[in-house]
């Protein structure tokens, strides 16, 4: 799929994605499937195919909840001019990540585009005053670009001013998959773990870890690195059916379907938590009957 989104058959890659998905992967085939497209949706967009792009980041975003995808998906939906669905996009992240700086400067940029320009520099140079600014010049050419509306010099500038891209963890997120591809799971797990403890603040991240530790049958890694996610965000749905999975193979299938439950109240539709609690729910029943 990578090969061919490299040799500019993006849409390609893509479609043969969405065919392989015609079976319901488990969580694990999810996030490996996932981190493909998010990296099919770089290429896209690089290549300038920014519909291929969103048709990548589209499917990506039903597969798992990662705030960098729902924040690319965001900016991106933003450049082609769909504005309602971006804003979700990008609410959507800082939901799942409250502290993703990223997420919070494009959504002051979409604010711009909406209007809004003042309240967004308002939020700009709040964001600027929470960190250190490695170059304050392009941060204030930012802003003046940004009260011009030259939204897409100003977004260049203040990306750079504002750290809002994270090369690092990009790197470590490619490093992950590229060596989960490889079948070097150990290896994996150790960029995994790096990156959890470099941006220890990422809910999606200790998401991203637990599901790894819990294919690798490290069952109680995967319960704690899962409890953190939802310490870090208790309404993260995503974190929670998984922390369900992971108690269930710890044994403690009461907890797991009290985990589904808290889900199930707030979200009844929620597809993966309707069937695994449904299954495990099945499987008390016939173990019940049995004695």
């Amino acid at each position: 799929m990578l090969r061919l989104a490299r040799e500019g058959q993006c849409r390609h890659a893509v479609d043969l994605v969405a065919r392989s998905l015609a079976r319901e992967p488990d969580a694990g085939s999810r996030t490996r499937v996932a981190a493909t497209l998010a990296q099919v949706a770089r290429i896209c967009e690089d290549q300038q195919d920014l519909d291929a792009a969103l048709a990548a980041l589209d499917l990506a975003s039903t597969l798992v909840e990662w705030a960098d995808l729902h924040c690319h998906h965001g900016r991106l939906l933003a450049q082609r001019g769909r504005r309602a669905d971006a804003r979700r996009a990008l609410d959507h992240a800082l939901a799942l990540n409250p502290h993703y700086r990223a997420a919070a400067v494009e959504r002051a940029l979409l604010d711009a585009r909406e209007g809004r320009i003042a309240e967004a520099m308002e939020t700009l140079r709040m964001l600027a005053s929470d960190s250190d600014l490695t170059e304050p010049r392009a941060f204030e050419q930012g802003l003046e670009h940004l009260g011009h509306a030259d939204f897409e010099d100003a977004g260049a500038l203040l990306r750079r001013a504002l750290h809002a891209s994270d090369a690092w963890l990009e790197e470590r997120l490619h490093t992950f998959q590229d060596l989960t591809d490889r079948g070097e799971l150990g290896a994996a797990l150790q960029a995994l773990r790096e990156a959890v403890t470099d941006r220890p603040s990422y809910p999606d991240l200790h998401l991203l870890l637990g599901v790894h530790e819990l294919r690798m049958g490290c069952v109680d890694d995967a319960v704690e690195s899962l409890a953190r996610a939802l310490e870090l965000n208790p309404d993260f749905h995503a974190a929670r059916v998984a922390f369900a999975q992971a108690l269930e193979s710890s044994g403690d299938t009461r907890q797991a379907l009290a985990q589904l439950e808290l889900v199930l109240r707030q979200d009844a539709a929620h597809r993966e938590a309707r069937a695994l609690h449904a299954r495990l729910a099945g499987r008390r029943r016939g173990v019940r009957a049995s004695g």
